[in-house]
């Protein structure tokens, strides 16, 4: 009976409750009843309590969780669903497409319970716009973490005059616009809507762009890298255009300004230091204590307050804030791992569907219904948008083109400067809230800021093909080489040896010189633009770490030993896992190698048998290096080492497996580059299809003619040539198998004998596709020797 008055007593107050807060309606943000539990007892409390029982989405707890999810899910959706199609939309967008998909789909409805949670028309969904705000200001924390201010000092004159004039000219013609208007006409847009579209139009921000690029997979080209520099010099000119524009408003608040931002500065400085004492009293390889991610959180959010209260923009605090924080690990990476993806995935969208939501969507709608959108309100606001975007996309264009960037370069650089996103968005959601913009201004500017979102990555993916880009340069090729240009990717510790071996084996000599390029290939994590690190050029700072410390000292006492013939250049770069592959590509490309050595993805026990590591990354890589590359690629397979530890002097035994085609010759020109080193013998396998030679066909004398064109030199006995009769590939595997311990490595075409009878049966097989079918044959744990195994392959 107890228990039953106090149900009764508890579902009498709730019900109490309830009504009051629909009578407060949306002025009430916080729910602070005591008789209100935060979760409800149960999805069947409707049922067994009749018309006293409440739906479990009433409660705030089940309120919030249904809009978290249902907001990830619908997001997602649309992110799969555009990766799918091949469009390459943003994630942002497809956080805003949801605001607006939801808006609309809701806007019929009279009273259905999910209008009722997603709708601000009570006080439950503040919560959830609350938190968005929160994950949008983590969110330019984050960016500012990831962003190196060292890219501002290192602008060239080219990216600076490009980001200097497509700010300052759309601006002024903005201006110019508005004046005309202004005499000419009433308008119905005031003084300060046009001057927030203006500021608006003119930007474009460091990090929307960035991550633009990152999601387009073009961060790493000549545009990508200009239009990031042209960004930062934007922000730095919008910042101060701001600041001038308070400041000469009023005396009162211009001295109020000034004060201000001395005493955000000087707090800056203190925290910055704070941050350098925290990274030198963190032991190498040891993380961050999580004291001090949260002492740097609380100081984002108390940066954010700040500048909402005494400058403008709270967002912006946060984000500078982030510049304080040294980018990189062992502090930035740690801020990036913890955070980002979660507030990206969860909380993020929150923001940008609930600002989508807030659009008045019926506004647009009755406009085009009325006929009114050639002549209204709307006309006038996508009319002078229109202006700017085609001001600041010619102004771009044109100042690309007089730097000497190519025409189509041009045109996508002009299209990336005219981007709009989040931060655009949050600064009309700001002026909106402030009441500087009428609530028909903020819908048309949000609906152009969502419509430019999803055309211009459209844009940019229909004139820039990924895959294509290479093509234009030109065929490279080892055969006719005197000097070996190599390309030498370090990934782990463990490929340093193998390299040096290589290295060895292709025999440095006065007829035969070799210009390697080492490439150490860290992940990037807490940067927002990859970093890339010269050896020669940038000597690290006494007491300093470096990253490639092994790598360096390695490879500088290879050249020692052959100094007279090779050249060494050791570079390091930080790029992300899905970006390294484009970054090896442009940098072979740039120092114009003609061989890439990769690593094989597997790793072997020390006497060759059992696999210790398995990298799937690594070997997603390597497929992407082998689809893209400028030059040819070599994956090695290193099993064995290539001398006998005991006998440095002695011979390395390599067997090159000729069948023909592209691949092979490429192989057989390497071999032509080892057989100048007197510690390697080279022997020739030479599988010629049965069938070949009793038909008479000239390929199997063309096969002939190719193995003998290294036999130029005279008085040279270090190549041997074996020709071996196959009829299908059981012959070829008991060849291979016949000689497997007579080598310590194979050179292998990967195409070598595909579509030939040397492989017939052999495909079916092939664990790795990578490799050629002759090459995972070698390469295989069934195969008797543990020979390394060098797989070449000719440009695509």
């Amino acid at each position: 009976m107890h228990m039953d008055a106090q149900e009764e007593t508890w579902h009498k107050g709730m019900l109490e409750d309830h009504m009051k807060r629909e009578e407060m309606g949306k002025n009430m943000i916080c729910d602070v009843s005591p008789h209100i539990m935060l979760n409800s007892r149960g999805a069947w409390e409707k049922l067994a309590s009749g018309s006293e029982g409440l739906p479990f989405w009433e409660y705030p707890l089940p309120k919030l969780e249904i809009i978290i999810l249902s907001t990830f899910i619908s997001w997602r959706f649309f992110d799969i669903l555009f990766k799918k199609l091949g469009v390459p939309i943003p994630r942002f967008t497809s956080m805003m497409l949801v605001g607006a998909v939801l808006s609309e789909s809701f806007q019929p409805m009279q009273m259905s319970w999910f209008r009722h949670i997603f709708i601000p028309d009570d006080y439950m969904p503040n919560v959830a716009e609350t938190i968005g705000t929160f994950a949008f200001t983590l969110n330019w924390f984050l960016r500012g973490v990831t962003t190196n201010v060292g890219m501002l000092k290192k602008s060239k004159t080219k990216s600076t005059a490009i980001g200097v004039t497509s700010m300052i000219i759309p601006w002024y013609i903005g201006k110019i616009v508005y004046s005309s208007r202004e005499k000419s006409s009433i308008l119905t847009m005031t003084r300060m809507e046009y001057s927030i579209s203006i500021f608006t139009m003119s930007m474009a921000p460091f990090t929307c762009i960035n991550m633009l690029l990152t999601d387009l997979k073009v961060v790493h080209t000549e545009f990508g890298q200009i239009a990031q520099s042209s960004a930062m010099v934007i922000d730095v000119l919008a910042f101060c255009m701001s600041v001038w524009a308070n400041v000469s408003y009023s005396y009162r608040i211009g001295i109020r300004m000034g004060v201000a931002l001395m005493i955000f500065f000087v707090f800056l400085y203190l925290v910055r230091q704070a941050m350098l004492w925290v990274v030198r009293h963190t032991p190498e390889g040891t993380p961050v204590k999580s004291i001090y991610l949260y002492i740097g959180l609380l100081l984002a959010y108390l940066s954010h307050i700040y500048w909402t209260r005494f400058l403008f923009f709270g967002p912006l605090g946060a984000f500078v804030l982030g510049l304080a924080i040294p980018d990189g690990p062992p502090l930035g990476s740690v801020f990036i791992k913890k955070f980002d993806s979660f507030n990206e995935g969860i909380f993020l969208p929150l923001f940008g569907s609930f600002t989508m939501m807030k659009l008045d969507w019926s506004f647009l709608i009755k406009e085009i219904g009325n006929g009114k959108f050639l002549h209204g309100h709307t006309y006038e606001c996508f009319s002078f948008l229109l202006v700017l975007y085609v001001a600041k996309f010619v102004t771009s264009f044109l100042s690309a083109i007089a730097a000497r960037m190519p025409l189509r370069d041009s045109v996508i650089l002009g299209i990336i400067m005219g981007t709009k996103s989040s931060f655009e968005l949050a600064y009309v959601l700001q002026a909106f809230e402030k009441e500087i913009i009428s609530l028909e201004i903020f819908s048309l500017l949000g609906i152009y800021i969502l419509a430019n979102s999803l055309l211009t990555p459209m844009g940019i993916h229909f004139l820039y093909d990924r895959a294509k880009r290479f093509a234009c340069y030109g065929r490279r090729s080892l055969k006719h080489k005197s000097e070996l240009q190599l390309l030498v990717c370090i990934n782990k510790p463990d490929n340093i040896t193998s390299m040096i071996n290589l290295l060895r084996a292709t025999a440095p000599s006065k007829d035969s010189p070799v210009s390697c390029c080492v490439l150490h290939l860290l992940e990037l994590v807490g940067k927002a633009t990859p970093t890339f690190i010269s050896h020669q050029l940038q000597k690290p700072k006494p007491g300093s770490r470096s990253y490639s410390e092994n790598v360096i000292s390695s490879f500088q006492l290879f050249q020692e030993i052959n100094q007279d013939y090779t050249s060494i250049h050791i570079f390091t770069s930080l790029t992300s896992v899905k970006e390294m592959h484009e970054h090896i590509c442009w940098f072979a490309l740039d120092k114009s190698s003609y061989l890439i050595l990769l690593s094989f993805h597997r790793t072997w026990g020390a006497n060759g048998y059992g696999v210790t590591s398995d990298d799937q990354t690594l070997r997603h890589l390597n497929r992407n290096v082998l689809k893209r590359a400028p030059c040819s690629v070599g994956i090695l397979v290193y099993r064995k080492p290539l001398w006998q530890p005991k006998s440095i002097e002695s011979p390395c035994r390599v067997c090159l497996v000729y069948v023909g085609g592209n691949d092979d010759k490429e192989a057989l020109a390497l071999a032509d580059h080892m057989r100048g080193n007197q510690n390697v013998s080279i022997t020739v396998l030479t599988l010629i299809p049965i069938s070949k030679t009793e038909e008479g066909s000239e390929s199997s004398q063309s096969q002939m003619v190719d193995t003998c064109q290294v036999e130029e030199k005279p008085g040279d006995n270090s190549i041997t040539y074996i020709v071996r009769m196959v009829e299908d590939g059981n012959k070829t595997s008991e060849i291979l198998h016949s000689v497997a311990y007579d080598y310590d490595m194979f050179l292998v075409g990967r195409s070598s004998g595909m579509g030939t009878a040397v492989t017939k049966g052999l495909g079916d097989w092939t664990e790795f596709d990578e490799l050629g079918v002759i090459g995972d044959l070698i390469a295989s744990e069934d195969f008797p020797s543990r020979a390394s195994v060098l797989v070449i392959q000719q440009q695509e």
